[in-house]
């Protein structure tokens, strides 16, 4: 098995300000790519950002939220994959077409969407669904999982 350079990100996002995370989530995979990382992992909501959330309607919700993988916000980090030659972990809402909400965790690289986890135990926001999947996936012949902040605290999510 080849070894695998991981580089995790965090940074000062605004809230609700799609373009501008997207922006430095761009510059930071580049960077990291330069570096010669093949992966960079970003924060909980780094796409569209986070605690605000919780003073937010069901309308302002999904007016935020996008469908997954169509969304604007998918295809940009796809071409930030494609363009830096490194696969991008981020999270943003997500919206299906019941208009039901989740908190969304995304593997892409540059041929798009490689594996979505929804939160388990989602509270930010009373809109929010619960996840009700694990997800695991195969990447650049590593197996990954994702769990998002809480859900690692409930041991049975870990043992999944």
């Amino acid at each position: 098995m080849d070894n695998l350079k991981i580089s995790t990100a965090q940074f000062e996002n605004k809230s609700g300000d799609k373009d501008y995370n997207l922006n430095v989530i761009e510059k930071l995979s580049q960077k990291a790519s330069g570096e010669g990382s093949q992966v960079i992992a970003f924060h909980e909501c780094s796409v569209t950002g986070y605690t605000f959330a919780r003073r937010l309607s069901k309308a302002q919700m999904l007016d935020l939220a996008e469908f997954i993988p169509g969304g604007e916000s998918i295809l940009k980090l796809t071409q930030i994959a494609n363009d830096n030659n490194i696969v991008v972990l981020a999270g943003l809402f997500e919206k299906d077409e019941k208009d039901n909400l989740f908190k969304a965790y995304v593997c892409v690289g540059k041929n798009g969407l490689v594996a979505k986890h929804r939160k388990l135990h989602p509270f930010i926001n009373p809109y929010l669904t619960p996840g009700n999947s694990y997800c695991v996936f195969d990447l650049l012949g590593w197996k990954c999982g994702i769990l998002i902040c809480y859900d690692n605290n409930v041991i049975e999510n870990v043992r999944a």
